[in-house]
């Protein structure tokens, strides 16, 4: 079954290009958190508290970097249905996924109906 959604050339070429750029962006942000959480390493001074708030600091960093990289590989998956020509069908019912959703969430992998059934699944 093949999906009506990002069949024409047009369609292809502007959601490659928008996982692309949210890769990109992505990438950066990675990169600077990989870089702020390499500071934090540096035997800091000071007393129990601000070692504390050091620690904190790390972890908050650490889990944001994590929610990207999860980003990161949604995005890589993306593309390669892209690629495979799956992108844009449901991964669930193998419905054609809106284009509005498929607008406002480049990388989805559900129509919405089933993505409402994933999340009550959470």
């Amino acid at each position: 079954m093949t999906g009506p959604t990002p069949s024409s050339a047009s369609h292809t070429e502007e959601f490659r290009r928008r996982l692309e750029e949210s890769r990109s962006a992505l990438l950066q942000t990675l990169a600077t958190t990989d870089e702020e959480v390499a500071t934090f390493d540096v035997d800091e001074p000071g007393g129990r508290r601000e070692i504390a708030g050091v620690e904190a600091g790390k972890a908050l960093l650490a889990s944001l970097g994590g929610k990207e990289r999860h980003e990161l590989d949604e995005i890589s998956d993306a593309l390669a249905r892209l690629e495979s020509g799956t992108y844009g069908l449901c991964q669930r019912c193998g419905r054609a996924i809106a284009l509005a959703r498929l607008r406002a969430v480049p990388a989805a992998r559900h129509c919405v109906d089933c993505q409402r059934g994933e999340d009550r699944n959470r």
